[in-house]
């Protein structure tokens, strides 16, 4: 050994059967990161639910980046949160891409948010109190104006918020979150209907009638408006999906096969 040279501790070698910890940000550059990935899930979202981006459309990272002049990570995390919601898929070694529902699977979770919206209804205590009411009407002349001015994305916003502030009523929290969880499922449909503005005016109706629905302690008329306000994008949907592929159902996802 040279003189004056000193020897460098090498560090323990790691057991080879033990993971790799992950490199943590440091929490100011999470913080951002969450942030950004917000903005990109956001945007995408909107973007489905317009209609400007279609089911099967792939979402390329390395283009989501440039488009939102952001790293890989963020995109990733936007992506990986779009996933959990049910609104994109990821397809082995083909990526991310709007997911595609077919047929038989928006019929079945229609009938599931069928019964889980009705049961919401039916438990709602009543009376509901005035400012309950207020609240829901300020929600829906947003709706209706949003409607009469053709700005769809108010539109689809105002009626989230009016059926959130309607079943959050019911006073059961794990029902109103699974109402929730089950429409962001079908957000990729909503753009089938309101491309009619039949199916927007009858939205808007149906919204003044549970309204008047609440004001009279009128169950039977709620839940019967509840199971009526489901029909049309589904319906919009299954139509647009049969023109283009048929009958659909056992049509897999080009991408999965």
């Amino acid at each position: 050994m040279t003189a004056g040279r000193t020897l460098r501790k090498r560090p323990p070698p790691r057991d080879a059967g033990a993971p790799a910890k992950p490199r943590q940000l440091p929490p100011k550059r999470r913080a951002r990161q969450a942030a950004i990935a917000d903005v990109i899930a956001t945007r995408l979202e909107e973007d489905i639910v317009l209609g400007r981006r279609h089911p099967r459309e792939r979402l390329i990272e390395q283009d989501l980046c440039e488009l939102f002049k952001t790293h890989r990570a963020d995109v990733r995390l936007a992506l990986f949160e779009l996933e959990k919601k049910g609104i994109i898929q990821r397809i082995p070694n083909r990526g991310a891409m709007v997911r595609d529902l077919t047929p038989k699977e928006v019929t079945e979770i229609y009938a599931v948010r069928e019964e889980v919206e009705v049961m919401a209804v039916r438990i709602l205590p009543f009376p509901v109190a005035a400012g309950a009411i207020d609240k829901l009407e300020d929600i829906q002349r947003e709706h209706g104006a949003a409607i009469d001015r053709g700005d769809l994305l108010t539109v689809f916003y105002s009626n989230l918020y009016f059926h959130r502030t309607l079943y959050s009523l019911c006073g059961n929290a794990c029902l109103s979150e699974t109402i929730e969880q089950l429409a962001q499922k079908v957000y990729g449909i909503r753009s089938y209907a309101n491309a009619f503005p039949d199916s927007l005016d009858r939205a808007r109706r149906d919204h003044v009638d549970m309204l008047a629905a609440l004001r009279t302690a009128n169950r039977d008329e709620l839940i019967a408006l509840t199971r009526r306000h489901l029909e049309p994008s589904p319906e919009a949907y299954i139509r647009a999906y049969r023109r283009r592929f048929g009958d659909g159902s056992e049509h897999a996802p080009a991408a999965a096969r």
